[in-house]
């Protein structure tokens, strides 16, 4: 039992687990060794004598790999802004350093020329650089593309022209020289649409490629039928085979020229299925790690009583009891589809609990009544890649219809709206240009039984380029699906993350930039504005109502925030708590207590003690 007079509490980590990003064959004369890297660490695995052993990134890195390579028994590979070169038969990180250009992740995709010299990309402004592992020399090239920022693939022929295969919102295929500096586009301008250019080096010594896909995982299921060659697309022909196996995070370097072969792995349940080619004999290695626990998304309380949530890459679900203080990890196949996401937002109906979860914009039935049973509870309902990245969802008063909003998919600007149906599970989706145009729908309030106030989003995740200069709120009447007013809150705002709606029809908003504001989203007359900055970043789901103060909680990654509401004079929002450990997901209100995620951690303190408020000023 909890001692409700206690303050902080961690109360551990739901998810003990993490997910494989990236893995390669590494050989050494006769020996190999299977190298998977994951978030902060890489896991060495002997397929021979069936050891292994866990290497952690230097320096402390927690970053996510997102490709790998291997040659000359060293494999490769980027966390962040750092190149990570590794040797796994010394199991050392034999080189490693962070490439100031200005870019977010290095190693986004590997390649090699006849020298030994590794090439490799980067994120988001699709630099190609090269490393020299004779000399640990790095030349950083530039950028390939002006727009674009997902240099997926990479390839090098015999005449050293390096070929980048480039997406999201405008396919590309670039041709670079490194000697010559020479660049050419081998996509025509009225023909770079949204897709992704893909390209790979054959196991016969050739490049192809094809311009088939709507997304790297997709590409690899196309039959690549364009051969490359001195700068330019050299005819269509049959393809050699790719010498990495696979796609998306479990897409193997050099898996068939190995001894042992892998049929399938997973970090998360921890083991790898080998077959040695020769012999076709079999053999599972299972592993254990260490771990930071996989982090929280948003979390929710459920209709049931209890706190729900999912972790991010990998997801898996969970609940927690408050009562007896316990968590129960359902794991990630009871989440159908699930893989590396998460689910974003949630919104009650009865003693439904509806979820809507990235990657795909997937919506979930989780009656929470009955057992957790794979594709029967929770159920998936329905995808739509209008909605690829949930961020909010609403239940509505009249106790059938939920709405939700997010991002889209990948090249795409400006998320739908869906109406959902909970009885006859029928779905309504508004694109983006029936809502507010080329703007995403992040966060959502019902302001009565017709209409809803929601807050956008100028953001484009999804790699499109954004012409919009700042967020809004609308004035939605969902029975008629019209957009009734528009207007701007908080000028030149990018983002309204979070509203709450107080009982005197009025918008409490937090921007991304924590800009709090009050408005009359009838009148669009602003009331009130606040800077929360200096108390950190706005969480999900960070705004809840404390019924018995009358106060509007805000939880920020550094403080709880109280604010009293009345129908008067407004008053400055006051630190109530601050937190012992950085909040990154929440809120979840009940009995005095606000639980929330601290990265993989479930934490909670108590917000009603009585304490000396700090003034903001």
């Amino acid at each position: 039992m909890i001692n409700e007079t206690s303050s902080f509490i961690d109360h551990g980590i739901p998810v003990q687990a993490e997910e494989a990003r990236t893995a390669a064959f590494c050989m050494q004369g006769e020996e190999c060794r299977f190298v998977i890297a994951a978030k902060g660490f890489v896991l060495i695995i002997d397929p021979e004598k069936g050891g292994f052993s866990q290497v952690s990134f230097p320096d402390s890195n927690n970053e996510y790999p997102f490709a790998s390579f291997s040659s000359n028994g060293l494999f490769y590979t980027g966390a962040g802004n750092v190149l990570l070169v590794l040797d796994p038969f010394l199991e050392t990180f034999v080189f490693h350093t962070p490439i100031d250009n200005g870019e977010e992740i290095v190693g986004f995709s590997f390649t090699e020329d006849n020298d030994g010299q590794i090439y490799f990309t980067s994120y988001p402004h699709c630099h190609l650089l090269r490393y020299s592992p004779r000399v640990n020399e790095i030349i950083d090239y530039g950028s390939m593309d002006p727009t674009e920022k997902y240099p997926g693939t990479i390839a090098i022929d015999r005449e050293g022209w390096v070929y980048l295969g480039i997406g999201t919102e405008r396919k590309n295929i670039v041709a670079f020289h490194p000697k010559n500096g020479k660049k050419k586009n081998l996509v025509p301008e009225n023909e770079r649409q949204k897709g992704v250019g893909y390209v790979y080096s054959g196991t016969d010594g050739s490049v192809y490629g094809h311009l088939e896909a709507n997304d790297f995982k997709e590409a690899v299921t196309f039959t690549s039928n364009l051969l490359f060659s001195r700068g330019c697309i050299a005819g269509s022909l049959e393809s050699a085979m790719s010498r990495y196996t696979g796609g998306g995070f479990q897409k193997i370097h050099r898996n068939l020229e190995s001894t042992y072969q892998v049929a399938s792995y997973s970090l998360t349940e921890g083991y790898v299925d080998f077959f040695r080619k020769e012999t076709g004999a079999e053999k599972r290695i299972t592993f254990k790690y260490d771990s930071y626990g996989a982090n929280l998304s948003t979390i929710v309380l459920g209709p049931d009583g209890h706190l729900y949530g999912s972790s991010m890459h990998p997801l898996q679900f969970f609940r927690y009891d408050f009562t007896e203080d316990k968590i129960t990890n359902f794991g990630g196949d009871v989440i159908e589809k699930g893989g590396g996401g998460n689910i974003a937002a949630y919104a009650s109906q009865g003693n439904v609990l509806m979820g809507a979860a990235y990657a795909g914009g997937k919506l979930y039935r989780v009656d929470t009544q009955k057992p957790f049973v794979r594709s029967e509870n929770p159920r998936l309902i329905l995808q739509t890649e209008e909605i690829h990245r949930p961020r909010c969802a609403v239940a509505l008063s009249d106790g059938i219809h939920i709405v939700w909003g997010g991002f889209p998919g990948y090249g795409m600007v400006g998320g739908g709206l869906g109406i959902f149906n909970i009885q006859t599970e029928q779905h309504t989706l508004l694109t983006h240009d029936r809502v507010i145009s080329n703007q995403s729908t992040i966060c959502l309030v019902e302001l009565n039984s017709d209409y809803i106030v929601g807050g956008t989003s100028i953001e484009t995740p999804g790699g499109a380029s954004s012409s919009e200069k700042e967020a809004c709120l609308y004035l939605f009447n969902w029975k008629k699906k019209v957009v009734e007013d528009v207007f701007v809150p908080v000028a030149g705002a990018r983002e309204i993350v979070q509203q709450y709606m107080d009982r005197f029809h009025r918008v409490h908003g937090l921007t991304d930039s924590s800009q709090y504001f009050i408005c009359d989203p009838c009148t669009r007359k602003v009331l009130f504005k606040k800077d929360l900055s200096q108390w950190g970043c706005v969480v999900r789901n960070g705004l809840a109502f404390n019924q018995g103060t009358s106060s509007l909680l805000i939880l920020l990654s550094n403080a709880l925030l109280s604010v009293k509401i009345g129908e008067g004079e407004f008053s400055d929002p006051m630190v109530m708590v601050r937190l012992p450990m950085e909040a990154s997901s929440g809120m979840v209100f009940r009995e005095g207590r606000i639980y929330f995620g601290s990265g993989s951690r479930l934490c909670s303190i108590h917000a009603e003690f009585p304490i000396t408020l700090d003034s903001l000023d």
